[in-house]
């Protein structure tokens, strides 16, 4: 009975470590996709600037 309690915990350890990989990716995905939005945003109101310069020449 006691070698099945730790084959238990074991996998019980093995999915906190999948879990923990997961959230980490997810986060990381989240983490690229903010920034890589927010440099986005920036160009577009950088050009929406530029032509409103131009209009006012």
């Amino acid at each position: 009975m006691t070698q099945r309690n730790h084959v238990i915990a074991i996998i019980i350890i093995v999915l906190f470590v999948v879990l923990a990989l997961v959230s980490f990716g997810i986060w990381r995905l989240v983490h690229v996709a903010r920034r890589n939005l927010s440099v986005t945003a920036r160009r577009r109101r950088r050009g929406q600037m530029a032509r409103r310069i131009s209009w006012a020449f």
